[in-house]
């Protein structure tokens, strides 16, 4: 492996004041992209000679498995997407010698992808990385390479509590395996966020359509759990562990019947940071000036934020629901109950679990719905139709490339020079034996 040398370039990225992910994400009819323009400037001397530019779109996932005597490190990276002719010299030169380069990238996302995320519990990470390599030199024996990754954030939408298909009531009944009692379980919603309040409504009855029943039933325990449920897929990570988020038991001591016994629980969602308060009602209250009655400072010095990987949005450093390439996460109530003279009863009943609340959905369904709109008027309806029929990646970029600028390349010339925003008395020396740009105001 050649050893790494200083960069002959600057590669960026155009800063707009917005995320360079644009639509929203999990969202086909927003059309999710990322959209922006890269950036290449020489760093050292006025110009460079530009063999060729690829691009790359990498989805590394990471977990840390403790132990008894050390932590091992699992990871996995997947290659979403890669072009390797972003940018290429005309035909029948080996490169092009310029003052700069502009490449604009439009790479649409995938529904299936995995947002990005950090769950402390599991030590399980996603992280987005876009990889810019840029090929130099004037022939194969000077030819070197420089490459650049900048981490994306990627936030998906499709698990927002307010959705039509999470506000069905969900209704599981399960009979005992000796056939003596009946367990009705409701539910008002089926996705839940941090804060959220959380309904579970629960029946517990001796089975009217079994004529065999015991007359001596007897119901004793009625138990909710509210699990998170870490499934690995390497041969490295266990294939399923569970953490218990949530417990709560309900004690009887009476005789079951076919009008059976009710049970009504209510819980809060257990939430890492106030982040989605600033989409609460209280948050008109804080821009309110209020005189200052009470000066205090209190920290908590028995828990500290780890460190984040740069890609993980804050609302995202908890557990949700999500499956990827190398590990899932997923949710379940699980309600046990337990029966004198009769065989214990257990129930579980999958929960989707967003990043994201029920007020702070109200919110993000507006902006939803405008980027919508907003696809619509930049790539048409027809186009768009297409990209969310589009079941294989390479038909949605084919799909999308046409509305992806060409790249722009900055010559060695006055008027290029004065477009980069340079100083044009700067561009030519009379002392210098070569025409080229001495310095830059």
């Amino acid at each position: 492996m050649p050893p790494k040398t200083e960069s002959p370039l600057h590669i960026s990225l155009r800063s707009d004041g917005r995320s360079f992910v644009k639509g929203s994400p999990g969202v086909p009819n927003s059309i999710p992209r990322i959209q922006t323009t890269i950036h290449i400037r020489p760093a050292r001397g006025p110009t460079f000679d530009c063999r060729a530019v690829t691009l790359e779109l990498l989805t590394t996932q990471k977990v840390v498995v403790p132990s008894a005597l050390s932590s091992g490190e699992t990871v996995k990276q997947t290659r979403v997407f890669a072009d390797p002719l972003v940018y290429v010299p005309p035909v029948g030169q080996f490169s092009q010698t310029m003052l700069a380069l502009d490449v604009p990238v439009l790479i649409p996302l995938d529904r299936d992808i995995v947002p990005s995320g950090y769950v402390e519990t599991w030590g399980a990470s996603t992280v987005h990385t876009l990889v810019v390599r840029v090929l130099l030199g004037t022939s194969v024996a000077s030819e070197q390479t420089t490459v650049r990754e900048f981490p994306v954030a990627v936030k998906t939408y499709d698990t927002l509590p307010l959705y039509r298909q999470f506000n069905e009531p969900v209704c599981e009944s399960q009979v005992s395996a000796d056939k003596q009692v009946l367990v009705d379980v409701t539910l008002p919603a089926s996705a839940v966020g941090p804060q959220d309040s959380l309904h579970v409504a629960v029946r517990v009855a001796a089975n009217h359509l079994y004529h065999k029943r015991k007359k001596n039933l007897q119901l004793r325990l009625v138990t909710l759990q509210i699990k998170e449920v870490f499934e690995g897929f390497d041969g490295g990570l266990p294939a399923r562990k569970e953490r218990k988020l949530h417990s709560e038991t309900r004690t009887h001591e009476c005789a079951l019947s076919t009008e059976g016994v009710d049970n009504r629980f209510l819980m809060v969602f257990p939430h890492e940071n106030d982040m989605l308060d600033l989409y609460s009602g209280s948050a008109d209250q804080v821009i309110q000036k209020q005189p200052v009655r009470r000066i205090t400072a209190s920290f908590n010095k028995n828990r500290n934020m780890p460190k984040l990987a740069e890609g993980v949005p804050l609302t995202h450093v908890q557990g949700f629901t999500l499956l990827g390439k190398l590990f899932a996460l997923r949710y379940e109530i699980v309600l046990k109950i337990r029966l004198a003279h009769g065989k214990d009863v257990v129930c579980s009943i999958p929960l989707t679990v967003s990043p994201y609340n029920r007020a702070s959905s109200t919110y993000l369904m507006l902006w939803i719905m405008a980027e919508c709109q907003a696809a619509r008027d930049v790539f048409g309806r027809d186009t768009v139709a297409d990209i969310v029929a589009g079941r294989r990646f390479d038909d949605m970029y084919r799909a999308a490339r046409p509305f992806c600028a060409p790249p722009v390349v900055y010559s060695y010339n006055p008027s290029d020079w004065v477009e980069l925003g340079y100083n044009a008395d700067a561009f030519y020396n009379p002392r210098s034996d070569r025409r080229y740009a001495c310095e830059i105001d």
